[in-house]
């Protein structure tokens, strides 16, 4: 091969591995779409479903930012039990339900 050839070569690797990385991204986000919460992994705790936006793309994301991997996150019609993604939204003085009220 020639240097043109490789450098050529060179530069469209990037360009597929984004393309891939974004089509899985949005794969994974319509097969999340209609569920109620996720869990990460094999978790107990049920979390809250988000959209982020990330390099351009909207990925899915629990609202406690527990977990940065849209791919370990796994759809769950169960209620959110997550405190963190409970407390997210309310108002500065209500009380989170289970944690001691310190002021």
């Amino acid at each position: 091969m020639t240097d043109r050839t490789e450098t050529a070569l060179s530069a469209a690797a990037p360009s597929a591995d984004v393309e891939h990385l974004t089509a899985v991204l949005r794969r994974r986000r319509e097969e999340l779409a209609g569920a109620a919460g996720v869990r990460i992994g094999h978790g107990e705790v049920v979390h809250r479903l988000e959209a982020h936006m990330w390099a351009g793309v909207e990925i899915p994301a629990v609202g406690c930012h527990a977990a940065t991997d849209p791919l370990r996150l796994v759809a769950s019609n169960g209620p959110i039990t997550c405190r963190r993604c409970l407390g997210r939204g309310r108002q500065a003085r209500d009380q989170v339900p289970g944690q001691i009220e310190l002021l």
